[in-house]
């Protein structure tokens, strides 16, 4: 399976829209531990290895629900 992993910052922008429990479960499922995402996902673990990232990536859009658009682009959340 070919993934394409973004950069850190990227993947720790994803990592913080995820509550404590949802990190929980996500290492529940990748086999990370959950104070490795923990560190990752604060900035404690700056440079983490490709193989803990290749790990729990994929499980990371199970957790995460995409900002909805309106058909024209624009946010469908009021105010943004």
């Amino acid at each position: 399976m070919d993934i394409q992993i973004p950069a850190i910052s990227g993947i720790r922008t994803q990592l913080a829209g995820l509550s404590h429990a949802q990190v929980q479960q996500l290492a529940i499922a990748s086999g990370v531990p959950f104070t490795t995402l923990w560190k990752i996902r604060d900035g404690t673990t700056s440079n983490p290895g490709i193989e803990t990232v290749r790990l729990f990536f994929p499980h990371i859009a199970a957790f995460t629900v995409p900002e909805l658009k309106d058909p024209e682009g624009a946010s469908a959340v009021q105010g943004a």
